[in-house]
This record gives C-alpha cells, structure tokens and sequence, in this order.
C-alpha cells in the first residue's frame, strides 16, 4: 500500500491507495482518526463538557462499530462521517470505498454529495446578507428577483425558506436532470410560469426549487457578486471550508466521491446516472466533506458568524398565515417532531432525541448520496454521516447520526 499524506483539510491533501479490500478500509481511515484529533481548535464562543483521549477513542471505537457494521452490506459502497463541538473536528472517518471500480478507499478528505444540506449553506449565506442589512426576509421576492412573473401572489424569502411560499417540488424525471443552466436566474425557467400550489402562506410543501429562486434573490441583493461568489466569500472562506464546493459535473475537483445507486430488482451497485446540478446550487448541488458540514453547524452557537438574534430567528419554528407552525424555522428543520413518530417503534431512536431535544438539523438524499446532519445546541456538538450511494435502505444515516452523537455524549 503506497500512501502519501500532506496537511489534512486542505485541498491539496493527497492519498493514494492500491491493493486495499473493502474489509481492510480502515488501514486508512484510522490514520486519518489520529490526525483528526491534532487538528488546530476553532473556538465558537459556547460551552462543552471536555472530553478525555480516552474517552474520545471509546467514543469513536464505539460509533466505528455501527459503520463497519453498515459497510458490510454489498448495497453500501462507503460513508462518511464527522462529530465536532466549539473547538473543531473531534472524530471522523471514511469506511469502505469512494470509488468501487478502482478501488480507492473512503477517507475524511473526500467531498460528499450533501443533497439538502445545501439549503442550510445558502441559508447561512442569505443570512449573512441580512446581517449586513441586504436583504429583508419579508420583502416580495421581485423587490431582488425582477424576473420572477408579476403574475404570482406576492412570496418573501421567508416563506421560500420554510416551504410555506406555494413553489412546486421536482415533476418526474427532474430530479435527474442533466442540463446545464449558466446562472441561477436561468433555472427558474424550470418552475417559474407554473402555478402555485397554494397562495403564500396557507400551507406547508416542500420545495428544492424555491431556493433555487432564493439563490436569484441572494445574488440579486448583492450590487456586485454572483450566488457562487458570495457562498464562497460568505460561507465557505469564513469558516474555512476548505473542502466543500459546486458540484460542478465537467471540473476534475480533488476528493470528490464515485456516486453510485442500488438497483433493488436485480440486487446490484451501479453508478449513478451522469446529473447536473446547476439549476439547483441552493437546493441541493454542493459537495462537502463530512468536517467542514459539521464545523459548519456548530458555527452557529456562537456569535462569530452570525449575529445571536440572526440564529435564534432561523430556529424558531415558521408559521403559516394562521399562525401554525411548520416543521422548518429558516433553512433548517426545528426539533425531531418529524421523525418521532417515524422512529415511535424503536426504542433507542426515542431515547437518543429525548436526549437531544434541542436540535435542529437537516437531511439530503441527492442523485448517488444520502445525508444527514445534527446540530445539537444543547450540548454543542454537530454529527454529519453521508453514505455515496441512494436506493438502499440497510444503512440508515438518520440513526447512524444518532447514535455517534449518543456515543459522544456526556451527562
């Protein structure tokens, strides 16, 4: 085995395997544990319980279980996954394979299909912009979208935010789509002369489209930068993500994962159909490694980056026009409420979120990647998993999530 190492966490970090079996992944992914632990702090202004050396290896030989467990199925060709509290990254590692074919195994470094997950980046970006005094969450959107029709009621970012604006979800065969669109405006072409499900805060429906007319009013609150510019500006410089990016289908992006898809009727991995996610930057369309989601989050218990008020507001649940309340405040789901009943069968689920009450979170189910991320303000600690494979259902990263926050916690 030939492995060649420069500084974790940035983009010119290399590591070069040959020779390796699914089973023996791990050669490399501990090695990328020990760094993990001796990366530099990032201080976010809120209190944790310290943990030990020993405690953290308990602790992650403990979560490791539960993913090497969830590797052995032949529907799962790799995860990823990341805790980190104020100080920086405690845990993460790679099991199994980013790229099946040439077998190269799944490390810390490489950048995720996140899916969703990027409705909470732009979400961070937009409310950047707020912060500065650019944008008024309950402007009409044409105030920074002129080409939005004049036809439709009159929709604010913060109905687009929580799903309440009325703005469809993907019509069959959408959510593959492989065509290029050159700005973010040009993608509302998609969506934009049909009409509304509902009028503008009546009712709750999910929607990745409605970012994509939220990253054409970002950019359009901004004088002199493009959506793409102010993430990176707003979001990924700030706090150093340095291995997050736009998915961009014909850039060559080091570390990025080999998508791949389950095909359940003849019991085999393939790769995932070529996609383009230009129309959909905000709603689903960066890759990221599991670290920079999870430092990303805990950024947010802090008052660094965003102004107290700022993230108080973007989790407190939304409300429609007759003052009841959806799951979602701004950008990100409030609380487990959704995810309760789902799990009401399993106790473990019940006794982990009781735990954590006080979480807000977001999951991503992208063409070859399925996510999840946990930001628990309680205890300030985030947990990102992502597997780079959809259609299979034996690796759960909800509860995969769950339970590396269960085995980090500390009363």
């Amino acid at each position: 085995m030939a492995m060649t190492l420069t500084k974790i966490g940035t983009d010119t970090s290399t590591a070069t395997i040959s020779g390796l079996q699914k089973g023996s992944h791990n050669v490399l992914a501990k090695s990328f544990v020990t760094l993990a632990l001796m990366m530099p702090a990032m201080a976010f202004g809120a209190t944790v319980k310290a943990q030990s050396a020993a405690d953290i290896t308990a602790a992650s030989e403990k979560a490791a279980a539960h993913f090497e467990a969830a590797v052995a199925s032949p529907s799962v060709p790799g995860i990823n996954v990341a805790i980190a509290d104020q100080k920086g990254v405690i845990w993460q590692q790679g099991f199994g394979w980013a790229d099946v074919e040439n077998k190269v195994a799944m490390t810390p470094l490489h950048k995720m299909r996140i899916g969703s997950v990027a409705k909470v980046i732009a979400t961070a970006a937009m409310m950047r912009l707020h912060d500065e005094g650019k944008v008024n969450l309950d402007a009409p959107v044409r105030t920074y979208v002129p080409a939005w029709p004049e036809k439709h009621p009159t929709i604010t970012l913060r109905q687009l935010a929580s799903h309440t604006a009325g703005i469809r979800h993907y019509k069959a065969g959408e959510f593959l789509m492989n065509t290029p669109y050159p700005t973010v405006t040009s993608g509302l072409d998609i969506f934009k002369n049909d009409p509304l499900l509902f009028q503008p805060g009546e009712d709750h429906s999910y929607s990745t489209f409605a970012w994509t007319l939220v990253s054409a009013a970002i950019e359009g609150a901004d004088d002199s930068r493009n959506f793409k510019t102010i993430v990176k500006d707003e979001v990924f410089t700030p706090l150093a993500m340095v291995n997050s990016s736009f998915d961009e289908q014909y850039e060559l992006i080091s570390y990025r994962q080999r998508p791949y898809t389950w095909d359940a009727d003849q019991g085999t991995l393939k790769n995932a159909p070529q996609s383009d996610h230009s129309y959909k930057w905000a709603g689903g369309g960066f890759i990221a490694s599991p670290a920079d989601i999870s430092r990303f989050a805990v950024a947010h218990l802090g008052d660094d980056y965003l102004k107290p008020d700022t993230t108080l507001e973007m989790f407190t649940n939304a409300t429609k026009n007759n003052g009841e309340q959806v799951p979602f405040g701004i950008g990100w789901v409030t609380g487990f409420g959704r995810y309760l009943d789902r799990y009401q069968d399993n106790p473990e689920a019940l006794r982990i979120m009781n735990e954590h009450t006080n979480s807000v979170m977001h999951s991503g189910g992208s063409n070859g990647g399925i996510t999840m991320m946990i930001l628990c303000r309680d205890h300030g600690r985030a947990v990102t998993v992502v597997k780079n494979v959809d259609g299979e259902n034996s690796a759960n990263v909800f509860m995969l999530a769950l339970q590396t926050l269960d085995a980090f916690h500390q009363d």
